[in-house]
């Protein structure tokens, strides 16, 4: 489980990065390739996630057979013709929808619903929320300042300067959007600032 996002508390939910997951465009250049057994070159995978035979059949033009536990894990692979760009999807051999990715669980591949997988960020806090949303817009406009550390929240962006290739008036709109988020972080930062003073304790 990610660590930090129980908070003491007995693990309920399972979250999708514990799991290997397997995405549909790594396999676009099967859909053309000759049936026979391939694998998929991972070392987080087992011998029975990893090893596969392509076939065909009536249904789908290419099908990936996994043998897990002594049972086949039918994946199919399908075109979506109705978008421009023909994307192609995994079926998830349980429900038998169209996804981007499935995971590997100790006896199968099935898709985030059927697994009932949460990502980690639906267990944060507000204030850890806020903190990953500064960080990354921080990131978007000084993300050639390696000297920045954009990271530490305890360095106001304030006096960041402006990347060359940005215009002031874009500069200073995003900067005071974050200098916002920056304000609303450390007003829900308040009262564990006041505890921990009265610990003893300095941030």
């Amino acid at each position: 489980m990610p660590k930090g996002f129980h908070y003491g508390r007995t693990q309920t939910r399972h979250y999708t990065c514990e799991y290997f997951k397997i995405s549909a465009i790594s396999f676009k250049k099967l859909i053309d390739s000759p049936v026979g057994k391939y694998k998929i070159n991972s070392e987080h995978l087992s011998k029975e996630h990893s090893n596969f035979n392509l076939i065909t059949t009536e249904r789908w033009k290419r099908v990936l057979i996994f043998r897990i536990k002594e049972k086949q894990i039918p994946v199919p692979l399908n075109i979506d013709k109705r978008s421009a760009s023909n994307k192609l999807y995994l079926i998830c051999p349980y429900c038998s929808q169209q996804r981007q990715h499935l995971y590997a669980v100790s006896n199968a591949y099935g898709c985030r619903k059927c697994l009932d997988l949460q990502y980690a960020c639906q267990s944060e806090r507000p204030a850890e929320r806020l903190a990953r949303r500064i960080r990354k817009l921080r990131r978007e406009i000084w993300r050639n300042e390696d000297w920045l550390d954009t990271v530490n929240l305890f360095e106001r962006c304030e006096w960041y300067p402006k990347p060359k290739w940005m215009r002031w008036e874009k500069f200073n709109r995003e900067r005071d959007k974050i200098t916002n988020l920056e304000n609303r972080y450390w007003k829900l930062q308040e009262p564990f600032m006041k505890q921990y003073a009265k610990m003893g304790i300095e941030w």
